[in-house]
């Protein structure tokens, strides 16, 4: 009777491959960079596009212009028809610059902001001139020592004179500050300041008194002048016709006609 033999050993397993997932086919375009590539071309276009056509004159003309500001001098309407003949073009393009040059060439104006308000209005906003003394016969001075040239008729009334060299009107505006802010305490107030051509200073003063300062040590004499009106003549001041102070350790006064103190000489 044959035997059952059983042979031992090693099984071999048999490898189970993964199943690969059946190709339809491989696009051979990238759509994903040629479809960004395509909006970017067509947003740039579309842009330039908007650009040459909102710079075009009639697509947004400025319809209005508007004026704003604290407002003594300047005339709204005068301020338009000066700026009238450089609104134009559109809203985007129109040329803000040569419309604020314009614009700060009108008598009493002395800068202005130019702002758009969509879609149609230019707004100005106007700062005005503020006229501190005048200067010369023609001209006013601000605070800042500029000059500007409007006409007399809108000079305002009780403004101290100054006159001076070409090129001095800083100088001259700073000076009439220093001495207001010393006349003040002691009553006085100027109706002109001169400045010759050799730089040589004088004061007027309301009631007729005229201060000489000169040229050199011009400082030092105003003070001088003012502690010594203060603690010895302010009581004269209407009899007062010129003070001079071009000495060195002193004064002289010249009295006007008939109205000289029993005292007589110099201070």
């Amino acid at each position: 009777m044959a035997k059952n033999t059983h042979r031992r050993g090693a099984t071999r397993k048999p490898v189970r491959k993964e199943r690969q997932p059946m190709s339809w086919g491989k696009p051979d375009i990238a759509w994903g960079p040629l479809l960004r590539n395509t909006f970017i071309i067509m947003f740039v276009f579309v842009t330039a596009l908007s650009v040459v056509w909102l710079q075009k004159e009639d697509t947004l003309p400025i319809l209005h212009v508007t004026v704003d500001g604290e407002l003594t001098h300047v005339d709204k309407a005068s301020l338009v028809a000066a700026v009238k003949p450089y609104v134009t073009g559109s809203f985007i393009n129109i040329d803000v610059a040569k419309l604020r040059e314009a614009g700060e060439s009108a008598p009493w104006v002395k800068q202005i902001q130019v702002k758009r308000s969509w879609p149609d209005t230019i707004h100005l906003v106007v700062e005005e001139q503020q006229a501190i003394a005048k200067w010369g016969q023609a001209g006013l001075v601000n605070s800042d020592g500029d000059l500007f040239y409007p006409p007399k008729s809108s000079f305002p009334k009780e403004l101290t004179l100054l006159k001076g060299p070409e090129s001095t009107n800083t100088l001259m505006v700073k000076r009439y500050a220093e001495i207001v802010e010393m006349f003040g305490p002691i009553g006085l107030e100027l109706s002109s300041i001169t400045m010759d051509n050799r730089r040589s200073w004088s004061l007027y003063i309301k009631g007729g008194m005229t201060v000489k300062l000169g040229r050199a040590d011009s400082e030092n004499r105003l003070k001088r002048f003012v502690a010594l009106y203060t603690t010895q003549f302010s009581e004269y001041q209407d009899q007062i016709n010129i003070v001079d102070m071009r000495y060195t350790n002193g004064l002289a006064i010249n009295w006007k006609s008939g109205k000289q103190p029993e005292f007589n000489g110099t201070v």
